[in-house]
């Protein structure tokens, strides 16, 4: 029997292969531009789209990839580990699956949290302690970045690396804990920036994205967090939290001197969410 060659065997026109593997025309179209999902064959004249019955399993996992809200971009990770590395395949979904659980949790919460606007504020329990603190003038080496989530969190450690070496090849020492600017909301859409800081003493020049500055004298309303409440998603909870008692009390925010919201990350793994304000 003569061996056929792909093309010979992409007859199913692009109709045919949307039914069979529940694709629309629109997003074959797509995933087509992406380079995510090829035609096997076109038409030099007409311009028609085949495909082949094999590539029925492939839209098929493309679909169930993007119903797990997968991005296209770790989608195409996926489907090229497929078969020859079939460990990093499995380890992307599961990935995705915390990702997306996480999500699912972040969402009850802001439910939560939206369903405790409707309690009266005499009755409502405070659940966490504010205090505010006078904070002294720092310098600091710093890099700022417009970065989204996973890729922040992936780059925290190394950028702190980055910045602890910087300081000690200069002859300098490390003067206090890490601190994280928030200029802007950073998630997986949103991309802050957010500026990494560390206080240090003694002369330290700038270098590329490596900037010195004076994170100038002022006074916080902040909380400490403990727990749960050090990590995603239960952390938005105490941001919310502080974000309502500085606007319930009529504390004015103090956003002079390039000043934002920010953390102190402690070395027990908690962190202090700060603030500024008059």
């Amino acid at each position: 029997m003569p061996m056929t060659d792909r093309t010979e065997l992409a007859s199913l026109t692009v109709g045919q292969f949307g039914r069979m593997s529940q694709l629309s025309r629109k997003a074959l179209r797509v995933y087509n531009e992406r380079g995510l999902l090829l035609p096997a064959r076109i038409d030099p004249e007409s311009g028609y789209r085949y495909y082949t019955r094999a590539q029925v399993d492939v839209a098929r996992r493309i679909r169930l990839l993007r119903l797990m809200d997968m991005s296209l971009e770790n989608i195409t990770a996926v489907l090229a580990a497929w078969e020859t590395d079939p460990a990093t395949a499995r380890r992307l979904i599961q990935g995705q699956v915390t990702a997306v659980e996480k999500r699912v949790t972040a969402v009850q919460l802001a439910a939560q949290l939206l369903q405790e606007e409707f309690i009266p504020n005499k009755e409502r329990h405070m659940s966490f302690t504010f205090a505010q603190a006078e904070w002294p003038a720092q310098t600091v080496v710093s890099i700022r970045r417009h970065i989204t989530v996973p890729a922040y969190h992936q780059s925290i450690y190394p950028t702190l690396q980055q910045l602890w070496g910087h300081i000690r090849e200069h002859g300098a020492e490390p003067s206090g804990d890490p601190i994280a600017l928030y200029y802007g909301p950073v998630n997986e859409e949103d991309d802050g920036p957010v500026e990494i800081c560390v206080p240090f003493s003694g002369l330290v020049p700038p270098a590329g994205e490596i900037k010195v500055r004076e994170l100038p004298a002022h006074k916080t309303v902040q909380v400490r967090t403990f727990d749960e409440y050090n990590q995603y998603p239960k952390l938005l909870e105490m941001w919310n939290g502080l974000g309502r008692y500085v606007n319930e009390q009529a504390i004015e925010p103090n956003w002079d001197h390039d000043m934002t919201t920010y953390e102190i990350w402690h070395a027990d793994e908690t962190m202090s969410i700060c603030w500024p304000v008059k």
